[in-house]
């Protein structure tokens, strides 16, 4: 079997778009109300990694 090199990933149509849908699902989560924290627990990217994707500011009440 053929290994993939690193650059032969990040240029694969089929990741890219996989990567895209995981994105689009954690702006959904996070817009709905759950915390980064939560998000972290079903992912485990690490809470600050996905504060910094989705920069979101709290309304202030």
């Amino acid at each position: 079997m053929k290994k993939r090199s690193l650059r032969n990933k990040e240029k694969d149509p089929g990741l890219k778009k996989l990567k895209q849908i995981k994105n689009l699902l954690m702006f959904s989560l996070l817009k709905s109300g759950a915390t980064s924290e939560e998000v972290n627990y079903a992912t485990g990217m690490g809470s600050s990694n996905i504060r910094g994707m989705f920069p979101i500011k709290k309304k202030k009440s």
